[in-house]
């Protein structure tokens, strides 16, 4: 059955200057016709300007209108273009870049136009009754890389948002945007919409393989390609899969005399827009970048060269999707400077699967919600938003998400009664109902409110309602959340770092630790390589709380200041959670017929040991402001933040003690500090350390050596362990080894196993050598 337009299709020509796919999108009034649409178009091809002429006209209509992009570097760039370009509408960015401490410079309720990250609107969505006063006056949903939905951790959070958006808004038009979709048509029919798909370029790009015999000389073959692109007068994107190798490339071109510099996500944003303003002025001639370029910024790059054709997807390195390589390939193509643009892909002689990207075959979206954790998470969201509030409710409003319509939604009832059995959820009878009503929990309403995946709140709460809580340490609990899905980033370890690792952590305090390695996998659920990026993240933590300078922590530890800024905002988040499950029920927590949260009996204040609740509301505040144990104290004084005690600190008042023995003339130096202030904060902290000790929190103790050995004895059982995990094929004399970083070659010969890769070059018997060991039933291994 036909569907009539909504609104009138433009019956006037198109505009002369359109390209041929936004001429055929206007021609067919998919922008006007009130249907939601997907547009998947390549690169470069206008679908921003094809969204701004949607955007205006659902203005015009006195409607508001809603950008989501996944990068705030792209969501800070349109505001203050779009804020000339839509002049006398309210333009407003909700990114979460102004944080909770700062209002945004436009408020929810004046903007017209919303630009947000898929997080913001998800977060609108959960709490909608505060956002009722704007909400159904939306009229216009603009979701630009529509392909997120296909994301292992984002995509669900931004179904599940674009579920109730639907829901909240029946009258809501969706407009999708992507380059890259393998079931455009299925996502169409989700949305009840229509769909138009474009092969159109304004730059044809050409695809080349350039191949390599051994590892070692892919650098070599990079330098050719970037030089011969410069000396024909282009520009070249390198697209890397790790950090330091886009440091350690972006060194080796300057060496050989290419202007050349780096791009990640480990660079704060000011020196990333500097370096992105460099190439476009083309003072940079090369940018090596990890993922942070392939989707949103337009750059003038003739040439785009895939140094990596790997990533870790959180277990193993397997190829990169199709999808993820046309994202990158679509940087390529200078518009108005070149007429064609090129896609260089290094990859080994023996590998053919590189191949098959020039295809251009996208791979099909597919729905995050068919993971049980996932749809855990949107089930507790629906049930605390007051959305269902029975479980035939809640599975009809998920009987509107992509996993049903791809029918891969996990069983509903399952998933419901592990909630109700974990204690998120509970099922009470009210009257006059036909059946039990669903409400979520104090638990489950943490979760919902601090945006934490289910598992991160019971994982804490297990933990932090013991008896053998009030043992742990300011680095256990700092593990404790840096275990948790929701952390992030999670530093990683290198192997030459594990015996400085083993001397760090033999200076800690720690419960945890000292229990030896089989209780603390079992305690975690995880080993190897990710317990110890954990312990590395839990000591980058610590030190951030004692240095309180993040640029110091990060060349202490081998990463990124912006690393240490952004774990510091993500621990902030999760130690707010832990802080309401340590913290007794409130009138408002109240659910009936809800089981007593096992919450510690606090002590008396100043009395023994400082209770859980103390200790995770003073790590709060360390973390929140990089102050160690005894500055804090300081913040027991009422009107005394985390801000004024570092400048307290900096003033030579370093605990609550000294603040009681200072005179109010030391205090007259710091910033915002007035005397009669002083005057109350010395009398305050006088009466506090009569019961209050500024040496309370303080660890004193053996740090844990055990562990610390243990990790210093790992050098060969790391690589071996590694070596596990790896594939090998045989060819002749030689052996493929793939599931690392990216395939490498084994040769035997006379004196032995012969491997191209950098380790084998430093001396060491590396992780593919023992991998084709393994393979061949190497007896010294074998045991």
């Amino acid at each position: 059955m036909a569907l009539m337009p909504i609104y009138p299709m433009l019956s006037s020509p198109p505009e002369p200057e359109l390209n041929p796919a936004q001429n055929d999108v206007v021609r067919r009034g998919l922008l006007s016709s009130g249907f939601s649409a997907i547009l998947q178009m390549p690169t470069g091809s206008g679908k921003t300007w094809l969204a701004e002429q949607a955007i205006a006209a659902a203005l015009e209509r006195g409607q508001r209108a809603i950008y989501l992009t996944p990068l705030r570097a792209l969501a800070n760039e349109l505001v203050g273009r779009w804020s000339t370009r839509f002049a006398g509408y309210q333009v407003g960015v909700f990114t979460g870049d102004y944080g909770q401490r700062q209002a945004y410079p436009v408020p929810f309720e004046q903007a017209r136009l919303l630009i947000m990250t898929p997080e913001r609107l998800d977060a609108c969505t959960r709490n909608w009754r505060s956002h009722w006063g704007w909400l159904p006056e939306v009229g216009l949903l603009v979701v630009d890389e529509l392909h997120l939905l296909g994301d292992r951790s984002r995509g669900p959070r931004l179904e599940g948002a674009l579920m109730r958006a639907r829901r909240l808004n029946p009258f809501l038009q969706l407009l999708g945007l992507s380059a890259t979709m393998g079931n455009r048509a299925e996502l169409a029919d989700w949305l009840g919409g229509v769909h138009f798909g474009s092969s159109w370029q304004p730059i044809p790009i050409e695809w080349r393989v350039a191949r390599y015999q051994r590892a070692t000389d892919k650098p070599r073959i990079l330098q050719q390609e970037v030089q011969r692109c410069i000396a024909g007068g282009g520009q070249s994107l390198v697209f890397v899969q790790s950090r330091r190798r886009a440091e350690a490339l972006s060194a080796e071109l300057r060496t050989a005399g290419v202007p050349a510099g780096h791009h990640h996500a480990g660079l704060d944003s000011t020196e990333r827009q500097r370096l992105e303003s460099d190439y476009r002025a083309g003072q940079l001639r090369a940018l090596v970048s990890t993922g942070t370029l392939e989707m949103g910024l337009n750059l003038p790059a003739r040439q785009v060269v895939l140094y990596d054709l790997q990533s870790f997807d959180g277990t193993d390195f397997v190829p990169l999707s199709v999808n993820t390589v046309w994202q990158r390939a679509g940087r390529a193509g200078r518009r108005g400077l070149d007429t064609r643009g090129e896609v260089v892909l290094i990859a080994p002689a023996w590998d053919r699967l590189s191949d098959r990207y020039a295809a251009g075959k996208f791979e099909r979206i597919a729905s995050g919600l068919c993971d049980g954790r996932a749809l855990a998470e949107q089930v507790l969201a629906e049930v605390s938003s007051g959305l269902a509030r029975t479980r035939e409710q809640l599975d009809r409003n998920l009987q509107q998400s992509l996993a049903a319509h791809q029918r891969t939604l996990p069983p509903l009832n399952t998933v419901v009664r592990d909630m109700l059995d974990s204690g998120m959820l509970i099922e009470v009878q009210e009257q006059e109902a036909r059946g039990p009503a669903l409400r979520a929990t104090r638990l489950g309403r943490i979760a919902v409110r601090q945006m934490l995946s289910p598992a991160t709140v019971l994982s804490l709460a297990h933990s932090l309602q013991q008896e053998a809580a009030a043992q742990l340490t300011f680095l256990d609990l700092l593990m404790l959340c840096a275990q948790t899905d929701d952390c992030q980033p999670l530093i990683p370890v290198d192997f030459e770092e594990l015996e400085e690792l083993g001397g760090r952590l033999a200076k800690e305090n720690s419960t945890l630790l000292s229990e030896g390695h089989q209780k603390i996998r079992e305690r975690f659920g995880i080993a190897g390589r990710r317990l110890l990026a954990v312990i590395k993240t839990a000591l980058v933590a610590r030190a951030w709380t004692r240095v309180g300078c993040a640029n110091l922590v990060a060349d202490a530890f081998g990463c990124y200041a912006f690393e240490v800024r952004r774990l510091s905002e993500s621990l902030e988040r999760i130690l707010t959670a832990a802080i309401a499950i340590v913290s007794p029920p409130t009138a408002k927590d109240s659910t009936p017929d809800a089981p007593p949260a096992n919450v510690p009996t606090e002590e008396p204040e100043g009395i023994g040991v400082p209770t859980v609740r103390e200790r995770v509301l003073a790590l709060h505040a360390m973390v929140a402001h990089g102050v160690d144990e005894q500055v804090v104290t300081l913040t027991y004084i009422d009107g005394i933040g985390g801000t004024l005690a570092r400048r307290l600190r900096e003033a030579g008042i370093s605990d609550i003690e000294e603040l009681a023995q200072a005179d109010a003339s030391d205090l007259r130096t710091v910033r915002g500090v007035s005397s009669a202030r002083a005057a109350r904060w010395i009398h305050e902290a006088g009466e506090m350390i009569k019961t209050r000790s500024a040496f309370a929190l303080r660890e004193v103790g053996p740090g844990t050596e055990t562990v610390a050995a243990g990790l210093r004895s790992a050098t060969d059982p790391y690589r071996l362990r590694r070596a596990l995990e790896l594939q090998v094929r045989r060819h002749g004399r030689s052996f493929t080894v793939t599931g690392g970083l990216e395939p490498h070659r084994v040769t035997r010969h006379n004196e032995g196993l012969k491997c191209d890769c950098a380790d084998f070059a430093k001396g060491h018997t590396c992780k593919h050598i023992l991998a084709v060991r393994l393979h061949c039933k190497d007896a010294d291994l074998a045991q």
